[in-house]
């Protein structure tokens, strides 16, 4: 595990912060995360332009998503992410072959594709949830609850649910057998390791939300043949987004991965395999369909670029959020927005988000280089939420 060495001392809204050292330029590379209002306001002007509109036509701002479906909130987080000393940079700089700045033409993106920062995000292996899940008693709530949102073929979620609701039989290896697909995962999902059962089941939650109507149907018929859904298991044919509604989404093979709701959005594509499915912001969903109200310890993302929208109609269910996983690259409404753009709306909320790896991290929140701004490589990025502080300094390790 990448040991980033954590600054010890949070700065609080009025501080300001000058780094130095041999890395040339670093100081203009850290992100300042500004705080209160401020921050939120700056916040709203930089993505008003991006925002979906609601169904009066009229813009929506993070304040329009304030009512919540009840869920158990997270302690508040008056601080944000502490910023990385110029070592730290240094460090991260060396580890992911980062070039100085003066050497980057950034428009010049094959000098920000290194082999590290291009490869090494694209299928984590989350070794620190699974410790955490392994070796703590206390998971922050009695129940768990999880959400995977674009479930596809169900391998991640039926994962998860196993490791949350301690209950070993949950079988991830019977859910390969028995969900059929002629496709395999990108990153080989269906393959990896069972999670071993430490402790005694827990009661929860796991929903598995997928809009694909072929994928979605094998996955309620391998759920039911498995007897799944008896032991916590939620399966919903639902396309979430920013706002709720119908959308068009595309119909095709059982399991098939890199369709989106953009695949349906033009008049090119518009009646070719597309269907119309039910579409709900993350904060509707959970008002609707989620019967517990305690926290959502894992929250998983992966909608083929679409992801920003998700987290955006999240609302107060942020709130609500001990752990979040999201996938970043070019594709979809990721092609007109940086990552800096999540981040500093994740910030704002108490989370610190990371670069995902096999089995490391590397911290974004206070440690942001302006390499980012023009990386669009295929990654996964992990946040955790500052008030979960046990799974917190795990991840900063």
């Amino acid at each position: 595990m990448f040991f980033l060495g954590i600054v010890n001392t949070w700065y609080s809204s009025k501080a300001t912060t000058t780094t130095t050292g041999n890395y040339s330029n670093i100081k203009d590379n850290v992100v300042t995360n500004q705080r209160g209002e401020e921050s939120q306001q700056a916040a709203k002007k930089s993505l008003r332009s991006l925002l979906p509109s609601n169904k009066e036509g009229e813009e929506r701002t993070p304040s329009d998503s304030i009512r919540g479906p009840g869920q158990m909130r997270n302690p508040t987080t008056s601080d944000a992410s502490p910023l990385c000393t110029a070592e730290q940079m240094r460090k991260i700089a060396h580890q992911l072959m980062l070039t100085e700045d003066k050497d980057i033409n950034f428009k010049d993106t094959s000098k920000l594709n290194s082999p590290r920062l291009a490869n090494w995000f694209q299928c984590p292996e989350t070794s620190w949830i699974d410790k955490f899940y392994a070796e703590e008693t206390d998971i922050g709530s009695s129940d768990f609850l999880g959400i995977s949102v674009g479930c596809n073929k169900g391998h991640d979620a039926i994962r998860t649910a196993r490791m949350g609701l301690s209950d070993a039989t949950i079988d991830a290896h019977k859910w390969r057998d028995e969900f059929h697909s002629a496709e395999e995962g990108v990153c080989s999902q269906e393959y990896a390791d069972q999670y071993n059962v430490v402790f005694p089941q827990r009661k929860g939650e796991m929903h598995c939300i997928e809009p694909m109507p072929s994928t979605f149907s094998e996955l309620d018929r391998a759920g039911d043949k498995l007897g799944l859904k008896s032991k916590g298991m939620v399966f919903t044919h639902a396309a979430i987004s920013s706002t709720s509604g119908a959308v068009n989404f595309p119909n095709i093979d059982i399991g098939m991965e890199r369709s989106s709701i953009g695949d349906c959005n033009s008049k090119a594509k518009a009646g070719k395999n597309c269907v119309e499915v039910p579409m709900f912001s993350l904060e509707d969903y959970v008002a609707k369909y989620v019967k517990g109200r305690g926290p959502i310890n894992i929250l998983q993302i992966d909608v083929e670029g679409y992801d920003f929208d998700v987290l955006f109609g999240a609302g107060s269910v942020l709130d609500s959020t001990h752990y979040l996983e999201f996938e970043y690259h070019k594709q979809g409404k990721w092609g007109n927005l940086h990552l800096q753009d999540a981040v500093r709306l994740l910030d704002g909320k108490g989370f610190t988000c990371y670069w995902s790896g096999e089995n490391r991290l590397w911290r974004i929140s206070g440690c942001y280089f302006e390499h980012y701004n023009y990386f669009h490589g295929w990654s996964n990025v992990a946040c955790v939420h500052r008030s979960q502080k046990r799974l917190y300094d795990r991840m900063e390790k």
